[in-house]
């Protein structure tokens, strides 16, 4: 039996990003089937993080840039935060293009990479058309809100498991919290699959890499 991963990120978090590489691995490795769950860090105005503060200025030098030199993954500090609503229902739409894995790691890179702002209309747009989708038609979907319920529909999922951080793996049940060893996910993978995550699940490490909501 295929075990699915349920992974709630939101495209301004770093970790969420990193964690990307490891769930794609561990999926890989086990067979297991990874759902993309949207999350807002935060909904509304400016986020109560300086991207540039001094707590975010020592979680990337102390946690960020190492992790990412270790999975091999290319990070740079973003200029700014920007809200993702758009991004989020921009990505649901691409979903139902059968385009959703470019897409969405496209939006990561966009702000991560290439330190561009979400929360721009034209941004998503140029993404859009980096894919294979068409920016006419992406433009339409948002300013009509065609994907809002199916993003609020994921919000109510993470609301229901009282999931207040990003990222946060939901496995058979479990919540990982965190970016987690990629052993440890498929550990838990396993687990699940032959039923024993129950028994076994508070014997898991959860590391304290994740961003709460504001």
């Amino acid at each position: 039996m295929s075990v699915v991963i349920q992974a709630f990120s939101d495209y301004v978090c770093p970790y969420c990003y990193l964690g990307e590489a490891i769930l794609k691995r561990a999926a890989v490795a086990t067979g297991a089937q990874a759902v993309r769950r949207a999350y807002q860090l935060h909904e509304s105005g400016l986020s109560k993080l300086d991207p540039h503060g001094e707590r975010m200025n020592a979680s990337w030098e102390n946690s960020i840039y190492p992790m990412a030199e270790k999975l091999g993954v290319e990070i740079r500090q973003p200029s700014r935060l920007p809200l993702t609503r758009q991004a989020h229902e921009a990505a649901a739409w691409a979903r139902q293009q059968g385009c959703f894995e470019a897409f969405h790691s496209k939006l990561f890179q966009a702000l991560f990479v290439e330190d561009q702002d979400l929360g721009e209309l034209s941004v998503l747009k140029e993404i859009a058309w980096q894919s294979g989708l068409n920016p006419a038609e992406l433009e339409k979907v948002l300013t009509e809100r065609r994907m809002a319920e199916e993003v609020d529909e994921d919000l109510l999922i993470a609301q229901t498991y009282g999931i207040t951080s990003a990222p946060t793996l939901v496995v058979a049940g479990h919540l990982l919290r965190g970016v987690q060893e990629a052993s440890v996910l498929i550990n838990a993978i396993e687990l699940a699959r032959d039923g024993r995550l129950d028994a076994e699940t508070r014997k898991l490490p959860h590391l304290p890499v994740t961003i709460t909501r504001n």
